[in-house]
């Protein structure tokens, strides 16, 4: 009987944290435009349930920080900073998380995550 109330705990566990991380359109912000698997992907690890990044988000991560950066006038770091500023705390993302993912995934920035985090 044990079993099965630990069985269903973790279930429960395991739906709360595909909820929390499900997004819809409303809850994107307009520049997240492109960046959505990055939120999605990442979510778990994000939110604080996977104390790692999944290679899909690692993936994710890299395609979106490449894509950002390589808009040259810096507009695209705005963007995905202002996405993950605006989106995070929504989505209920810690913010150690969202500066330490990129170290975690092994993607060099040419910008600083707590600065896109956490303003000037």
């Amino acid at each position: 009987m044990g079993e099965k109330r630990a069985m269903a705990v973790v279930m429960f566990v395991m739906a709360y944290g595909l909820a929390v991380t499900t997004l819809t359109a409303s809850e994107i912000p307009a520049t997240c435009n492109g960046d959505e698997k990055l939120l999605s992907y990442c979510g778990v690890y994000l939110v604080n349930i996977k104390p790692n990044p999944s290679s899909d988000c690692c993936n994710a991560a890299s395609d979106a920080f490449k894509r950002a950066m390589a808009v040259a006038n810096g507009q695209g770091v705005r963007d995905i900073c202002n996405c993950l500023r605006v989106a995070g705390p929504g989505l209920n993302f810690k913010e150690d998380k969202l500066v330490s993912l990129p170290d975690a995934c092994g993607i060099k920035l040419s910008f600083s995550m707590p600065l896109c985090i956490f303003g000037q």
